[in-house]
Parts: C-alpha cells; sequence; structure tokens
C-alpha cells in the first residue's frame, strides 16, 4: 500500500480549536495536507496553515533542549505522529498517511474566507457527531485540552 507524508496542525487559541470544513469528508479537521519536496514536516504545516487559513503560527514544544551547530540543528518536534488509512475516493485509491502532528498557536490574524472553519471549545468538540468529525481527531483534540498546561512556546 503507498505511503504518504503529511503534517496536520492543531491551531490552539483562547482555549479553542481551530477547525476546517474538509472539501472531500465533508467533517470537521484541523488544517494540513501533504508534504512537498525538500520540505520538513514543520515547514509543510507553517505553508498549509498559511494556505487554508490565512494564519501565521508558531508550534508548542516540549523539548527539554534544542541544538544549533554547522552540522546540524533542531527543528519543532511533532506532537504526535499517526498512521491513517485513507479510503479510496474517485481516482485515487486507498492509501495511508503518515501524519505529523503539530499543536500551534496564532502569532498573526488573518483568516482566508474560501474554507469553512469555526473555532471549537472542548465542549463543542465533545458535542459534535461522529458524522461531523472522525474519532481521532476528537480524541486528538480532547488530549490537547486535558494537558495541564501546554510546553513552551518557540
Amino acid at each position: 500500500m503507498q505511503r504518504q507524508f503529511t503534517a496536520t496542525v492543531y491551531i490552539i487559541k483562547d482555549e479553542k480549536v481551530l477547525l476546517l470544513m474538509h472539501p472531500k469528508f465533508h467533517k470537521w479537521l484541523p488544517p494540513g495536507g501533504h508534504l512537498e519536496e525538500n520540505e520538513t514536516p514543520h515547514e509543510c504545516a507553517l505553508r498549509e496553515v498559511l494556505e487554508e487559513t490565512g494564519l501565521r503560527i508558531g508550534f508548542y514544544q516540549d523539548e527539554c533542549f534544542r541544538i544549533s551547530h554547522k552540522n546540524a540543528c533542531s527543528i519543532p518536534r511533532p506532537f504526535l505522529c499517526l498512521l491513517e488509512d485513507i479510503p479510496a475516493w474517485n481516482q485515487t485509491p486507498m492509501h495511508q498517511h503518515i501524519d505529523f502532528v503539530f499543536v500551534g498557536y496564532p502569532i498573526e490574524e488573518g483568516l482566508v474566507k474560501e474554507f469553512s472553519y469555526q473555532w471549537f471549545s472542548k465542549e463543542e468538540i465533545l458535542e459534535l457527531k461522529e458524522e461531523e468529525i472522525f474519532s481521532d481527531a476528537k480524541q486528538i483534540i480532547s488530549e490537547i485540552f486535558n494537558l495541564n498546561s501546554f510546553p513552551m512556546k518557540v
């Protein structure tokens, strides 16, 4: 089965998460998409969020330390990594996504009007039905909101 690399970002602001109505699945999902050639996961996450929402974001990080040398440097680490089964659709066969999941926060406003989006509270997420949101997205959002505090911003 073919596997593709993707990046997803759960954007948190004022104890709410930003979700977009996915045009293919007709469910609420966080912004994200496929990595392009020579793109790191966090670069993909930043690009996809900007393209889909118009927001510039930063990432929450929980690394103990970061390094910066001429031959190696730290890059933002995902909050979570997932292997997702993607069903066949139109001419695209069933495949899998290796999804680098980040948690971010807006650093510059400017939502794009092309997409249907909404900020959801934890309570509103819990009220969404199975046909409105994928169960894994609902669980991830619950876990994010259940954290006592977010890691440091970078």
